[in-house]
């Protein structure tokens, strides 16, 4: 569309207007660009950047950070319950993960949502067996 623009690896670091959005500035993380762009709505897409590097080593990722769950943990040598992993469950018994940090989620707001409440069923039952 003509209308529309991508601006990748790009922030906004200010916005202006009055009663409505009149401008905003941006810039690009990879080049240093800072734009001023006349617009009247932006769309923005967050959450990008996982922030798991805090995680202790027996919490398994991918190599980008991820976190696994589930069939992705029941071999690994951290797993020690006598049961599989519970679909959420990472591979730290009664620990779980949900919404976009984990591996081979939906990365939707609705799912992750979801994934929270599905998370609060599995910890009942993880209490439940201790």
């Amino acid at each position: 569309m003509d209308n529309i623009e991508l601006l990748c690896n790009t922030e906004i670091s200010q916005i202006a207007g009055d009663d409505c959005l009149r401008s905003i500035e941006v810039s690009n993380h990879k080049t240093g660009e800072r734009r001023s762009l006349d617009v009247n709505a932006v769309f923005t897409f967050i959450g990008a950047v996982l922030r798991t590097d805090w995680l202790p080593q027996a919490i398994e990722t991918d190599d980008k950070g991820f976190i696994k769950t589930g069939l992705a943990v029941a071999d690994s040598t951290e797993w020690s319950a006598g049961r599989q992993p519970f679909l959420l469950e990472t591979s730290r018994p009664g620990i779980f993960a949900a919404g976009d940090v984990r591996l081979g989620s939906v990365k939707r707001v609705a799912s992750a949502v979801g994934e929270g409440a599905m998370a609060v069923q599995f910890i009942h039952q993880y209490l439940a067996e201790i």
